[in-house]
Protein backbone atom coordinates (compact mmCIF):
# COMPACT_ATOMS: atom_id res chain seq x y z
CA UNK A 1 0.00 0.00 0.00
CA UNK A 2 1.62 3.25 -1.25
CA UNK A 3 1.96 5.82 1.74
CA UNK A 4 0.33 9.13 2.08
CA UNK A 5 2.09 12.11 0.56
CA UNK A 6 3.16 14.88 2.67
CA UNK A 7 2.53 18.74 2.18
CA UNK A 8 6.45 19.14 2.01
CA UNK A 9 7.07 16.46 -0.37
CA UNK A 10 3.95 18.11 -2.53
CA UNK A 11 5.34 21.61 -2.71
CA UNK A 12 9.08 20.60 -2.97
CA UNK A 13 7.72 18.74 -6.21
CA UNK A 14 5.83 21.98 -7.37
CA UNK A 15 2.50 20.59 -7.20
CA UNK A 16 1.45 22.90 -4.45
CA UNK A 17 3.07 26.23 -4.61
CA UNK A 18 3.81 28.52 -1.90
CA UNK A 19 4.41 32.19 -1.15
CA UNK A 20 1.84 33.74 1.65
CA UNK A 21 -0.14 30.59 1.37
CA UNK A 22 -0.23 27.41 -0.36
CA UNK A 23 -1.95 27.58 -3.64
CA UNK A 24 -2.74 24.63 -6.22
CA UNK A 25 -4.33 24.16 -9.38
CA UNK A 26 -8.00 23.70 -9.07
CA UNK A 27 -7.86 21.15 -11.38
CA UNK A 28 -5.57 19.21 -8.99
CA UNK A 29 -8.54 19.26 -6.58
CA UNK A 30 -10.16 16.46 -6.11
CA UNK A 31 -13.77 15.45 -4.54
CA UNK A 32 -13.97 12.59 -2.77
CA UNK A 33 -17.13 10.21 -4.10
CA UNK A 34 -19.14 10.00 -0.87
CA UNK A 35 -17.27 11.72 1.97
CA UNK A 36 -19.17 15.28 1.72
CA UNK A 37 -22.47 14.89 3.81
CA UNK A 38 -24.73 17.35 1.75
CA UNK A 39 -27.38 15.78 -0.19
CA UNK A 40 -28.12 16.17 -3.37
CA UNK A 41 -30.35 18.88 -4.40
CA UNK A 42 -32.87 16.66 -6.00
CA UNK A 43 -33.62 15.45 -2.76
CA UNK A 44 -34.78 18.89 -1.40
CA UNK A 45 -38.08 20.38 -2.19
CA UNK A 46 -39.91 23.50 -0.97
CA UNK A 47 -37.93 25.94 1.38
CA UNK A 48 -34.94 24.22 1.80
CA UNK A 49 -34.20 23.83 -1.80
CA UNK A 50 -35.03 27.58 -1.94
CA UNK A 51 -32.87 28.14 0.56
CA UNK A 52 -30.23 25.95 -0.94
CA UNK A 53 -30.18 27.31 -4.13
CA UNK A 54 -30.39 31.34 -2.50
CA UNK A 55 -27.07 30.26 -0.65
CA UNK A 56 -25.83 28.69 -3.52
CA UNK A 57 -26.09 31.43 -5.83
CA UNK A 58 -25.31 34.14 -3.16
CA UNK A 59 -21.97 32.64 -2.93
CA UNK A 60 -21.58 32.31 -6.62
CA UNK A 61 -22.00 35.80 -6.87
CA UNK A 62 -20.54 36.88 -4.51
CA UNK A 63 -17.02 34.85 -6.06
CA UNK A 64 -18.33 36.22 -9.78
CA UNK A 65 -18.02 39.82 -8.23
CA UNK A 66 -14.48 39.09 -7.03
CA UNK A 67 -15.12 38.45 -3.85
CA UNK A 68 -12.80 36.70 -0.78
CA UNK A 69 -13.60 33.61 0.59
CA UNK A 70 -11.55 31.36 2.85
CA UNK A 71 -9.21 28.72 1.86
CA UNK A 72 -10.14 25.10 0.81
CA UNK A 73 -8.73 22.83 3.17
CA UNK A 74 -7.71 19.60 1.46
CA UNK A 75 -5.67 16.52 2.48
CA UNK A 76 -3.00 15.27 -0.04
CA UNK A 77 -3.65 12.79 -2.49
CA UNK A 78 -1.30 9.76 -2.83
CA UNK A 79 -2.18 9.68 -6.77
CA UNK A 80 -1.80 13.38 -7.52
CA UNK A 81 -3.68 16.64 -5.66
CA UNK A 82 -5.37 17.30 -3.22
CA UNK A 83 -8.57 15.21 -2.06
CA UNK A 84 -10.73 18.14 -0.40
CA UNK A 85 -12.12 17.88 2.83
CA UNK A 86 -13.70 21.27 3.62
CA UNK A 87 -15.32 23.92 1.09
CA UNK A 88 -17.15 21.80 -1.06
CA UNK A 89 -19.81 24.71 -2.04
CA UNK A 90 -16.73 26.92 -2.44
CA UNK A 91 -15.10 24.47 -4.57
CA UNK A 92 -18.30 23.95 -6.65
CA UNK A 93 -19.24 27.81 -6.99
CA UNK A 94 -15.16 28.58 -8.07
CA UNK A 95 -15.70 25.81 -10.93
CA UNK A 96 -19.27 27.63 -12.17
CA UNK A 97 -17.18 31.15 -11.76
CA UNK A 98 -14.82 30.24 -13.83
CA UNK A 99 -16.58 28.84 -16.55
CA UNK A 100 -18.98 31.51 -16.58
CA UNK A 101 -15.88 34.07 -17.51
CA UNK A 102 -14.88 35.68 -13.87
CA UNK A 103 -11.41 36.72 -14.07
CA UNK A 104 -10.21 34.61 -11.76
CA UNK A 105 -7.16 33.03 -13.43
CA UNK A 106 -3.03 34.32 -12.89
CA UNK A 107 -1.02 35.96 -16.09
CA UNK A 108 -0.66 31.74 -16.96
CA UNK A 109 -4.15 30.98 -17.45
CA UNK A 110 -4.22 28.89 -14.47
CA UNK A 111 -6.98 28.85 -11.64
CA UNK A 112 -4.59 28.71 -8.99
CA UNK A 113 -6.48 28.33 -5.47
CA UNK A 114 -5.65 28.89 -1.99
CA UNK A 115 -5.75 25.65 0.44
CA UNK A 116 -5.03 24.90 4.12
CA UNK A 117 -3.41 21.92 4.74
CA UNK A 118 -5.75 19.47 6.87
CA UNK A 119 -4.56 17.43 9.48
CA UNK A 120 -6.10 14.33 11.11
CA UNK A 121 -7.76 11.22 10.21
CA UNK A 122 -11.32 9.69 8.56
CA UNK A 123 -12.83 9.96 12.04
CA UNK A 124 -11.23 13.97 12.45
CA UNK A 125 -12.69 14.75 9.16
CA UNK A 126 -16.32 13.55 9.46
CA UNK A 127 -15.90 16.11 12.58
CA UNK A 128 -14.82 18.90 10.44
CA UNK A 129 -17.64 18.88 8.08
CA UNK A 130 -20.21 18.56 10.94
CA UNK A 131 -18.40 21.94 12.55
CA UNK A 132 -17.35 23.78 9.76
CA UNK A 133 -21.15 24.64 8.04
CA UNK A 134 -20.85 28.59 9.36
CA UNK A 135 -23.13 29.85 6.63
CA UNK A 136 -25.39 26.59 4.97
CA UNK A 137 -26.12 24.72 8.20
CA UNK A 138 -26.19 21.11 7.29
CA UNK A 139 -29.73 19.78 7.40
CA UNK A 140 -30.58 17.50 10.72
CA UNK A 141 -30.42 14.39 8.41
CA UNK A 142 -27.18 15.17 6.79
CA UNK A 143 -26.32 15.51 10.20
CA UNK A 144 -27.51 11.85 11.07
CA UNK A 145 -25.34 11.11 8.48
CA UNK A 146 -22.22 12.46 10.03
CA UNK A 147 -22.95 10.82 13.34
CA UNK A 148 -23.59 7.18 11.49
CA UNK A 149 -20.55 7.60 9.71
CA UNK A 150 -18.58 8.16 13.46
CA UNK A 151 -20.72 5.21 14.99
CA UNK A 152 -18.79 2.92 11.89
CA UNK A 153 -15.62 4.31 13.31
CA UNK A 154 -16.61 3.19 16.70
CA UNK A 155 -17.28 6.15 18.34
CA UNK A 156 -20.02 5.36 20.99
CA UNK A 157 -23.43 8.05 21.33
CA UNK A 158 -22.02 10.55 24.85
CA UNK A 159 -18.74 11.04 22.30
CA UNK A 160 -20.39 11.86 19.02
CA UNK A 161 -22.62 14.32 21.00
CA UNK A 162 -19.48 15.75 22.92
CA UNK A 163 -18.18 16.90 20.04
CA UNK A 164 -21.14 17.95 18.48
CA UNK A 165 -22.56 19.75 21.53
CA UNK A 166 -25.77 17.97 21.40
CA UNK A 167 -27.50 15.41 23.96
CA UNK A 168 -27.00 11.35 23.24
CA UNK A 169 -30.15 11.29 23.14
CA UNK A 170 -30.35 13.40 20.42
CA UNK A 171 -27.62 10.98 18.87
CA UNK A 172 -28.96 7.69 19.01
CA UNK A 173 -32.35 9.30 17.26
CA UNK A 174 -30.56 10.49 14.66
CA UNK A 175 -28.60 7.12 14.02
CA UNK A 176 -31.97 5.54 14.34
CA UNK A 177 -33.31 7.96 11.44
CA UNK A 178 -30.04 7.44 9.27
CA UNK A 179 -30.82 3.87 9.31
CA UNK A 180 -34.16 4.31 7.59
CA UNK A 181 -35.42 3.45 4.54
CA UNK A 182 -34.80 5.89 1.45
CA UNK A 183 -38.84 6.82 1.62
CA UNK A 184 -38.33 8.28 5.25
CA UNK A 185 -35.16 10.16 4.19
CA UNK A 186 -37.20 11.67 1.24
CA UNK A 187 -40.13 12.97 3.02
CA UNK A 188 -37.65 14.77 5.97
CA UNK A 189 -35.36 16.47 2.85
CA UNK A 190 -38.64 17.38 1.16
CA UNK A 191 -39.49 19.22 4.77
CA UNK A 192 -42.79 17.02 4.79
CA UNK A 193 -41.80 15.76 8.38
CA UNK A 194 -39.09 17.06 10.64
CA UNK A 195 -36.26 14.90 11.57
CA UNK A 196 -37.20 14.32 14.91
CA UNK A 197 -40.82 13.54 14.07
CA UNK A 198 -39.48 10.75 11.09
CA UNK A 199 -37.28 9.22 14.04
CA UNK A 200 -40.06 8.96 16.48
CA UNK A 201 -42.12 7.17 13.43
CA UNK A 202 -38.76 4.94 12.38
CA UNK A 203 -39.02 3.49 16.40
CA UNK A 204 -42.71 2.71 16.19
CA UNK A 205 -43.38 1.42 12.74
CA UNK A 206 -39.53 0.21 11.73
CA UNK A 207 -39.96 -0.93 7.80
CA UNK A 208 -43.73 0.57 7.33
CA UNK A 209 -42.65 4.18 9.14
CA UNK A 210 -42.45 6.01 5.22
CA UNK A 211 -45.92 4.29 4.86
CA UNK A 212 -47.32 5.71 8.17
CA UNK A 213 -45.53 9.02 7.39
CA UNK A 214 -47.19 9.05 3.73
CA UNK A 215 -50.65 8.23 5.04
CA UNK A 216 -50.05 10.61 8.30
CA UNK A 217 -49.35 13.58 5.27
CA UNK A 218 -52.38 12.75 3.46
CA UNK A 219 -54.00 13.16 6.69
CA UNK A 220 -52.73 16.77 7.32
CA UNK A 221 -52.63 17.65 3.76
CA UNK A 222 -56.40 17.06 4.00
CA UNK A 223 -56.72 19.45 6.97
CA UNK A 224 -54.67 22.10 5.24
CA UNK A 225 -51.32 21.32 6.49
CA UNK A 226 -48.41 21.12 4.31
CA UNK A 227 -46.10 18.68 6.66
CA UNK A 228 -46.59 15.99 9.43
CA UNK A 229 -46.15 17.32 12.88
CA UNK A 230 -46.39 15.77 16.49
CA UNK A 231 -49.38 17.07 16.81
CA UNK A 232 -50.96 16.27 14.04
CA UNK A 233 -50.06 12.74 14.41
CA UNK A 234 -50.69 12.80 18.38
CA UNK A 235 -53.72 15.24 17.73
CA UNK A 236 -53.61 17.72 21.14
CA UNK A 237 -51.98 17.42 24.76
CA UNK A 238 -53.75 17.73 27.50
CA UNK A 239 -52.11 18.44 30.64
CA UNK A 240 -52.57 15.85 34.00
CA UNK A 241 -54.40 18.42 36.14
CA UNK A 242 -57.25 19.62 33.28
CA UNK A 243 -57.81 15.62 32.62
CA UNK A 244 -57.86 14.75 36.11
CA UNK A 245 -60.91 17.85 36.89
CA UNK A 246 -62.85 16.45 33.43
CA UNK A 247 -62.64 13.23 34.08
CA UNK A 248 -64.12 14.33 37.89
CA UNK A 249 -66.55 16.30 36.00
CA UNK A 250 -67.62 14.07 33.33
CA UNK A 251 -68.04 11.85 36.33
CA UNK A 252 -70.23 14.32 38.44
CA UNK A 253 -72.72 14.83 35.61
CA UNK A 254 -73.33 10.96 35.26
CA UNK A 255 -74.27 10.56 38.64
CA UNK A 256 -76.74 12.99 38.00
CA UNK A 257 -78.50 11.35 35.84
CA UNK A 258 -81.05 8.72 37.55
CA UNK A 259 -80.26 4.96 37.52
CA UNK A 260 -83.80 4.51 35.16
CA UNK A 261 -82.44 7.12 32.35
CA UNK A 262 -78.81 5.51 32.49
CA UNK A 263 -80.18 1.81 31.82
CA UNK A 264 -82.11 2.96 29.54
CA UNK A 265 -80.02 5.11 27.24
CA UNK A 266 -77.55 2.32 27.28
CA UNK A 267 -79.84 -0.36 26.67
CA UNK A 268 -81.30 1.56 23.15
CA UNK A 269 -80.34 2.53 20.33
CA UNK A 270 -83.12 5.05 19.57
CA UNK A 271 -83.44 8.71 20.35
CA UNK A 272 -85.66 10.19 23.42
CA UNK A 273 -85.33 13.13 25.50
CA UNK A 274 -83.86 12.93 29.04
CA UNK A 275 -84.14 15.44 31.60
CA UNK A 276 -81.13 16.83 33.16
CA UNK A 277 -80.65 18.77 35.50
CA UNK A 278 -79.38 22.68 34.78
CA UNK A 279 -76.58 21.82 37.85
CA UNK A 280 -75.18 19.04 36.40
CA UNK A 281 -75.47 20.21 32.50
CA UNK A 282 -73.37 23.19 33.91
CA UNK A 283 -70.24 20.81 35.49
CA UNK A 284 -70.62 19.05 31.32
CA UNK A 285 -70.11 22.32 29.88
CA UNK A 286 -67.08 23.62 32.62
CA UNK A 287 -65.61 20.38 31.54
CA UNK A 288 -66.03 21.03 27.87
CA UNK A 289 -64.94 24.52 28.69
CA UNK A 290 -61.89 23.82 30.61
CA UNK A 291 -60.33 20.97 28.63
CA UNK A 292 -60.61 23.05 25.75
CA UNK A 293 -58.45 26.08 27.31
CA UNK A 294 -55.89 23.37 28.54
CA UNK A 295 -55.12 22.14 24.79
CA UNK A 296 -52.64 22.72 23.47
CA UNK A 297 -49.96 21.15 20.53
CA UNK A 298 -47.15 18.45 20.77
CA UNK A 299 -43.98 19.91 19.85
CA UNK A 300 -40.74 17.98 20.39
CA UNK A 301 -37.98 19.38 22.12
CA UNK A 302 -35.18 20.21 19.77
CA UNK A 303 -31.87 18.73 20.28
CA UNK A 304 -33.68 16.54 22.73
Amino acid sequence: MTAAPSFKQKINEKEIRRADAMKIRYEDIHVELGFNLRASLDLLEGEALEAANEDDESLFRHIMAGGQYPALEVRPRADGGVWLVDGHRRYAAIGRADAEGAPLRDKYGELMIRIDAFDGNDSDRTLRILSSNKNRQLHPLEKAFGYQRLARFGWDNPRIAEADHVSPQWVGKMLMLAGANSDVHRLVFAGKASASVAADAVRQHGEQAGAFLSGELEKASAGGKKKVTAGSIKGKFYPRKAVTTYVERIGTFVSALPDADRQAIASSETDFPVTVSARALRELLAAHSDISAASAPTTPTAGA
